[in-house]
């Protein structure tokens, strides 16, 4: 087995019984470079072990939970580049009114509005939120800000009486009202223009980034960089409708002066904020890159480049031109930095949840697309993009390229590498590619080798390179064609990353397996009040909580009267030795609320027959992996671990089991002889 970034050679024995506690050094600058990016917060009892299996990530926590999370991620892996999300947009009564960009209209009160008022009574109502926009503010007198439920054509109704923003005082007949621009992702659109007067003799552009500096509200010494998840260097027709006034003189820009002056004043400001945001992160974090990211939809290129550090396509294709125009802007990026963090960030969404997971051929087309020109590539689960997904092609050591990404005469494309070669196919047909089409391209550097991999073993088969078939689905919009892609390395290599088996699809079950089978009497635990996802959180192995099927914490048999089986089955694609470790979160309130058993009976099953017993103290070692064995697993699903409730003093957790491949044998054999010797352990 060759040697590779996430790997560790590790002797069965001591050694091995502290596995796991860490991840294992790795060298950042290589290659493939992966990432996960959740806008949201940082739910989740294991958040920090998914997490920290990245080379980046972006989260949307704020404030000491968030530091804590961070601190916790690096002590798993202290090379994990981290991002911060928050404070992206101005909201109404956190920021003064100068902040804000407002738009043209500016109706008046016909009747004296006053606190407690639950109606307000204008001149029209034309070019203000309507109720179904999530986000309906008002200004009132240049300084009162009140929120509204719906509206009629000239008046406010369902208006808060009571809070921040709701009226404070009598406002006359002819008070002016105005309503503040929202774009997409956090609050309304700040006025960083020249136009925007003056906060308290700062520029806009300056008071917004000392506010989102502040550590106070947040703390960046705690981030390696920050991360703007919606945002614009210029704006399209259709970003902002129903009219802006920047120079606040009540004519709608767009028809004043048009999208192009607009979008002048605008990156007047972009230029001046983000060359000021990054001063203000080498000021927290002296000595360090200071990263600034960038995802706005569209294509980034120009000024851009010189003003931060990476941009991110979201949903891979989903704002793409083409791909070839993907991999022309994300060559700019790297020709320009060093490092790059471009990002393609892929996706599936919940009407795939149950299958899109195992879609190599979509994962791995994504992943040689960002090996194409060096960006970092990350795959999710959900429309907000907040359980990730890891895969055996992530733990590849390819090193750094050799070469620059160069088109077949099949269409398709390939990069070479110091310890193999990516090549991807985006034509939107299957295409064969052999070695003799490799072999006339710059930087040959063959015989090639396909990995050897547990989660698509067919395909990772660890066979000498001489040819493949990549799919490929044709479409009438590039975002939609489908792809497929290949790494191959310079040396046989085996690389299986860790097989989780927990009680969600996609939240804590790794590619190609299946969650636990339950039988008998058990309680799902998705997040009730009960379950706090804080920094005190219930330690249990889950990556997203909430009220979904994908929610699931754990599950907890309560009654011992009723026989109940939890079975936890990993798919074995790589045949060999697997060390076998169980993780628990606590069942009651809190740690100190001891309700688990002491004696919880478990089974190592192989092909029906039981090659391990013994019992596991689920009232001790709560979160953290818990060591059971090592034994031998031939392929397929005929290996499996089963908890049961017999003759029980608690509640029984199931939780999660890892399957931890540490090698294989020259005699394969189901009976497990002597413990091997010199195991390189692939520590994922």
């Amino acid at each position: 087995m060759g040697m590779h970034k996430k790997s560790a050679l590790l002797i069965l024995g001591f050694i091995v019984l502290m596995a796991g506690s860490t991840w294992a050094q790795k060298d950042p600058a290589s290659f493939p470079k992966i990432m996960f990016q959740r806008p949201a917060g940082i739910s989740g009892g294991a958040i920090e072990h998914f997490f920290s299996r990245y080379d980046l990530a972006i989260h949307g926590g704020a404030g000491p939970d968030a530091y804590a999370l961070n601190d916790r991620i690096r002590k798993l892996n202290p090379n994990t580049l981290i991002l911060g999300t928050s404070r992206q947009g101005v909201w109404p009564g956190s920021f003064a009114p100068e902040c804000f960009i407002y738009r043209h209209q500016t109706p008046r009160l016909t009747k004296a509005a006053s606190p407690g008022d639950k109606e307000i009574f204008v001149t029209s109502t034309e070019g203000f939120p309507t109720a179904k926009d999530a986000y309906r503010f008002a200004m009132i007198g240049g300084d009162e800000w009140f929120i509204y439920s719906g509206l009629t054509d000239t008046s406010f109704t369902g208006v808060t009486t009571t809070g921040d923003l709701s009226l404070h005082r009598v406002h006359a007949v002819g008070d002016t009202l105005k309503t503040p621009v929202r774009f997409v992702g956090f609050g309304m659109l700040q006025n960083i223009t020249p136009f925007a007067p003056l906060v308290n003799g700062i520029p806009v552009w300056k008071h917004f980034i000392d506010k989102r500096f502040d550590p106070a509200k947040q703390d960046f010494s705690h981030f390696d960089g920050v991360f703007y998840d919606a945002f614009r260097f210029a704006f399209w027709p259709d970003d902002i409708s129903g009219g802006i006034d920047i120079d606040y003189n009540h004519i709608n820009d767009f028809d004043e002066h048009g999208l192009a002056w607009f979008n002048q004043q605008w990156a007047d400001g972009v230029d001046k904020m983000l060359t000021y945001e990054r001063e203000k992160l080498l000021q927290v974090n002296p000595g360090k890159p200071a990263v600034i990211g960038i995802n706005c939809g569209s294509v980034l290129e120009g000024a851009s480049l010189e003003l931060c550090d990476g941009m991110m396509w979201e949903g891979f294709m989903r704002f793409a031109s083409t791909w070839e125009d993907m991999l022309r802007v994300n060559r700019l990026w790297e020709a320009k930095h060093n490092p790059v963090y471009t990002m393609i960030e892929d996706y599936d969404p919940e009407n795939r949840r149950d299958y899109s997971k195992n879609k190599f051929p979509y994962m791995r087309y994504g992943l040689t697309t960002a090996l194409m020109a060096g960006s970092y590539y990350g795959r999710t689960f959900g429309d907000y993009y907040y359980i990730s997904l890891y895969y055996d092609e992530f733990d590849t050591d390819l090193g750094q390229p050799v070469s620059a990404p160069q088109k077949m005469n099949n269409g398709t494309w390939a990069r070479f590498y110091e310890r193999g070669v990516a090549i991807s196919n985006p034509t939107g047909n299957n295409i064969t590619v052999a070695d003799a089409d490799l072999r006339t391209l710059t930087g040959y550097a063959g015989p090639y080798f396909r990995l050897l991999a547990g989660q698509d073993p067919v395909f990772n088969n660890g066979e000498r390179f001489t040819n493949v078939t990549l799919q490929g689905t044709a479409a009438d919009r590039p975002k939609y064609i489908k792809g497929d892609g290949i790494i191959l390395v310079t040396a046989p290599d085996t690389v299986v990353s860790d097989i989780f088996v927990g009680n969600c699809f996609n939240n804590d079950t790794s590619p190609a397996s299946s969650p636990v089978v339950l039988s008998g009497s058990w309680s799902e635990i998705k997040d009730p009040s009960t379950q706090v996802f804080n920094d005190a959180r219930n330690p249990c192995f889950s990556q997203w909580s909430d009220d979904s099927k994908d929610g699931i914490g754990y599950a907890a048999a309560s009654d011992p009267a009723t026989p109940s089986t939890a079975t936890f089955t990993p798919m074995i694609g790589v045949a060999g030795y697997y060390e076998i470790s169980e993780w628990h979160g606590w069942a009651g309130s809190s740690e100190s609320n001891v309700l688990e058993a002491s004696n919880v009976p478990y089974q190592i099953i192989v092909n029906n027959q039981v090659k391990s017993t013994g019992q596991i103290n689920q009232n001790k070692n709560y979160g953290k992996w818990n060591r059971l064995g090592v034994v031998y697993f031939p392929a397929g699903h005929v290996s499996s671990v089963k908890l049961h409730n017999t003759g029980v003093n608690g509640v029984v957790l199931a939780d999660a089991m890892r399957f931890r491949f540490l090698g294989q044998s020259a005699d394969v054999d189901v009976t497990p002889p002597a413990a091997p010797r010199n195991v390189r352990v692939i520590n994922r």
